[in-house]
């Protein structure tokens, strides 16, 4: 390496990947300081102090607020790289970045914690600026024989950014009340030090050449970064590239997300840039502490260990530059990959035997530096030079712009949703996970998954019925079998439902979707042996199989999920069935496109992979307990459901949950697990059953599921290129789910009837404006995109509010005698409310033509006037508290009622509904 690319890669990272880890680190140990300054703040200006979760809320805004300044950046990375180039680019970085250190210096003396966040939002900003910038101009100023080693120093400056702010974070230095305005503004030196040494420095050589036709700068350049030499190889590599595009301007991420000549590239980029953020390195780092203390190790020390995960870190990305072009790019991931994924499985080990044996937290202490050494030798190493030597020159920024944007929507819920879970309720989010993936994501992925085999299997009907008969099979006969196939999951969902209460109040939840998994397995044996055996009745017996399973563990899931959470997470632990039903259509997207399973040698597997993820829980479920209620409210089982408690929320008094449960016990004394008739005929569930039957008819009924039936139609008015649909299909599936992920981090805030209200009104909105691009979208062409853009926003605002809410309150409403009869209820509503709109709505297409949607607007108006008036908010409280509101009617009063006045309310408050 020559002595200037040496200084080039320095210098590029004082203000590149460095900024970004000392960002991320530099935040935590002011954190007390901050909140402490907030709240004096705060009382100044109003006279009064503010409140906790005010002062919480402000906290979670200054730290979050940093990854969506990320994201902006991202997003202009690519324009600006083509723009001014990748020297300019980067010199523009720094000034957001001086901006958001001087308001962040000076906020204590202004007396703002405002300026901390827009601070906070401007050194975001730079953060995705550079990260994009620095990997692409190192990538393309390295030698071929050093560019892995060149794109390397990317992640070794930000494990070097982490490292600095975690020792600038030491009281010995500036982690004291008095200094944490200068910790904060730390960050304008290294920017500082780029601004005044990065003019010295040459454009990109293949920008040069490639973007500008430059050629006499382009080996002026070589010549400064790489010295003297006969470097004419490389020169004439970017020469044949440039040929190869043939004055091609740069390509937009649209056109990146269009091209199917890059569509593999761009499927690695986002498995790797999603591994990397998903591979759990954050979750161990909010670990560290909590590990190191149960070792033995005394508080105050544990700020010093922390140095040590990060000169880890640094040492291990060094040595990934050594080995990479040694070993490969691709050795280098898979191996660590392993190695990660065994130290997370022994480090989960650990973590639940903490206190079973002394040496035990040893091992995790261990296990955590090796998990960290992997991750800088495999991944954190290796996939900075992937972007440069995957995509030419054209594709590159905006590749870049794709890879930041996806990184930083991560990074933002990775930081909204892990930080309160992963310590004290590990436990309980592990069993969420192992409930989630035989629960409700079973059902997302069989609803979506018969699209993408449909032509194969009405193609293997006509062929077995050809070498059974001799005949080919009538066309009429060939969509009645094929109907049945549909509608065999939808008849043996709706047996499966009405069994369910029976199984959940008789043999419990744990029991029920244990069962449950032997019937899928069933299933997926049926179905992968139907093409061996010749049989396409195997796919109908399977199918229907299917259905009997969804229709029991979409109540079980639900249930379950809703009785094992504390009641202040209760709400965000209800959406998990909504997130994994929408990740069970976004995996079934996936795993239907054309490039994996999606194709006729392989549309039996694709069928037969919910075997797989039953078999998964069948084998994990069993170490995890039964709900506390169930033990408690049905067995009877005191200690039972202590232990229950303890088992999943960790050590802590729940003395207040427990007293909550056996005030609902005392209610419910002496009565027994209610059937769907006695449900029924019971007077003081009426107002809970009219609710329920709102909240599902009004879901049903919204437009959603017509809408995701007929996406592909609506995409083929819009004119968008047969082959491009199933990707855009894929990313209205994403949206869904990044939207309710969302909405599982903000309903026990905003509250459940916030969220449906909200929720509901901006879908009639989308809907208006839906209609309208439809009705002119042969006058103007434009609208026809517009159609799409309103698609993926009514599923956004699906996600964010009733998607989470509605499951939600269905889970709070009732006593634990009638829940189990009540999603019976529910679930057959569901189940007939699909099939009518699924039978209806081409009929109100053909009649009404886009006028159709008018009908769903409506709904939608008359449930937020029905929720605002009749639906309790039920955010923070008890069961037998919610039940008493119901009781009242009139929620507002505050009063008690007489109780002969209870049964003529409950009748007018039913009438009304």
């Amino acid at each position: 390496m020559s002595y200037n690319l040496f200084l080039l890669a320095f210098v590029l990272g004082m203000t590149g990947t460095f900024h970004y880890g000392l960002q991320v680190s530099i935040i935590n140990s002011p954190a007390e300081y901050i909140q402490s300054f907030i709240h004096e703040t705060w009382l100044k200006r109003y006279g009064s102090s503010p409140s906790a979760e005010m002062v919480t809320l402000m906290w979670s805004l200054i730290v979050s607020i940093y990854s969506i300044g990320g994201l902006l950046g991202s997003s202009c990375a690519g324009f600006l790289c083509v723009r001014f180039g990748r020297k300019k680019a980067m010199l523009l970085s720094n000034i957001p970045a001086l901006l958001g250190a001087a308001l962040m210096g000076l906020s204590r003396l202004c007396g703002s914690f405002e300026m901390i966040i827009a601070g906070r939002l401007f050194s975001g900003v730079c953060g995705g600026l550079t990260q994009n910038v620095h990997i692409m101009y190192a990538g393309e100023c390295a030698p071929r024989k050093l560019r892995g080693l060149i794109a390397i120093t990317a992640s070794t400056f930000s494990a070097l950014g982490k490292f600095v702010g975690f020792a600038l974070g030491l009281r010995e230095v500036l982690g004291v009340e008095a200094l944490w305005p200068v910790l904060l503004a730390a960050n304008a030196v290294p920017v500082l030090v780029q601004f005044l040494t990065l003019p010295f420095f040459p454009d990109s050589p293949r920008y040069l050449l490639i973007d500008l036709k430059d050629k006499e700068a382009c080996i002026k350049a070589v010549k400064q970064l790489w010295g003297d030499g006969d470097h004419m190889a490389e020169i004439n590599d970017m020469m044949s590239e440039q040929r190869a595009i043939g004055g091609e301007k740069a390509k937009s991420v649209w056109d990146l997300l269009r091209d199917r000549a890059v569509r593999w590239q761009l499927i690695t980029l986002l498995l790797v840039v999603s591994c990397i953020q998903l591979l759990g390195a954050n979750v161990v780092y909010s670990y560290a502490y909590s590990i190191f203390t149960k070792a033995g190790i005394p508080p105050a020390q544990t700020h010093y260990v922390s140095l040590g995960i990060g000169t880890t870190e640094i040492l291990s990305t060094v040595l990934c530059g050594f080995l990479i072009e040694r070993a490969g790019r691709k050795t280098l991931l898979w191996k660590n990959y392993a190695v990660m994924a065994l130290a997370l499985g022994l480090l989960t080990v650990t973590l639940s035997l903490q206190d079973s044996f002394f040496w035990v937290p040893y091992c995790s202490v261990a296990l955590v530096f090796i998990f960290i050494m992997s991750f800088g030798i495999g991944p954190g190493g290796v996939v900075c030079p992937l972007i440069t030597e995957i995509f030419i020159q054209s594709y590159r920024p905006a590749a870049y712009v794709f890879n930041g944007v996806v990184n930083w929507i991560q990074l933002f819920i990775l930081g909204l949703v892990f930080p309160f879970l992963v310590v004290q309720y590990r436990r309980l989010l592990l069993m969420l996970v192992v409930l989630g993936i035989g629960g409700t994501h079973l059902s997302g992925f069989q609803m979506s998954v018969i699209n993408y085999t449909s032509p194969y299997i009405q193609k293997f009907i006509n062929e077995t019925w050809l070498e059974r008969y001799g005949s080919v099979l009538p066309q009429e006969s060939l969509m009645l079998l094929w109907s049945l196939i549909v509608s065999a999951y939808c008849m043996g969902g709706m047996i499966g439902c009405l069994c369910s209460g029976y199984l959940t109040a008789t043999f419990g939840k744990k029991k029920s979707l244990l069962f449950n998994d032997v019937v899928l397995i069933t299933a997926a044996l049926l179905t992968a042996c139907s093409r061996r055996a010749k049989a396409f009745e195997m796919i109908l017996a399977g199918r229907f199989l299917e259905g009997i399973a969804a229709g029991i563990h979409m109540n079980a899931h639900v249930q379950y999920a809703g009785e094992i959470s504390p009641k202040k997470l209760r709400g965000f632990i209800n959406v998990t069935s909504t997130v994994f039903l929408a990740l069970g259509k976004t995996v079934a997207r996936i795993l239907g496109l054309r490039e994996l399973l999606g194709t006729e040698d392989m549309w039996n597997v694709l069928l037969s992979f919910s075997g797989l993820v039953a078999l998964i829980q069948l084998i994990f479920l069993p170490f995890f307990p039964e709900s506390p209620p169930y033990l408690l409210l049905q067995k009877e089982d005191k200690a039972g459901c202590l232990k229950a408690m303890k088992q999943l929320w960790g050590e802590g008094n729940y003395q207040r949950e427990f007293d909550d449960l056996m005030k609902e016990k005392a209610i419910t004394k002496g009565t027994k697990i209610m059937n769907v008739l006695e449900v029924l005929r019971e007077g003081s569930v009426h107002p809970q059953l009219c609710t329920m039957l709102l909240l599902l008819l009004s879901l049903q009924l919204c437009g959603l599921s017509a809408i995701t039936f007929y996406t592909s139609e609506i995409f083929e008015t819009a004119n968008l290129h047969e082959s491009i649909i199933p990707y855009v299909s894929l990313g209205v599936s994403i949206s869904e789910l990044i939207s309710i992920i969302f909405c599982s981090s903000i309903i026990d805030r905003f509250g459940r009837r916030l969220l449906l209200c909200g929720g509901y009104l901006l879908m009639a909105l989308i809907l208006v404006l839906l209609e309208t691009s439809l009705l002119l979208s042969d006058q103007f062409l434009w609208l026809r995109y517009c159609s799409v853009i309103l698609i993926f926003l009514f599923i956004i605002a699906y996600g964010l509010g009733p998607a989470g809410a509605v499951v939600a309150v269905m889970n709070e409403i009732f006593t634990l005698s009638a829940r189990a009869s009540a999603f019976v209820i529910g679930g057959i509503i569901i189940w007939l409310g699909l099939t009518f709109t699924g039978m209806v709505f081409p009929f109100a297409v053909m009649f009404l033509g886009p006028f159709c949607f008018l009908i769903f607007v409506a709904v939608l108006v008359i449930s937020v006037v029905l929720i605002y008036l009749f639906l309790p908010e039920t955010k923070g409280k008890s069961t037998s508290e919610i039940t008493e509101k119901f009781k009242s009617c009139r929620f507002k009063r505050k009063h008690h009622q007489p109780v002969e006045m209870y049964a003529a309310e409950e009748k007018t408050f039913c009438t009304r509904l």
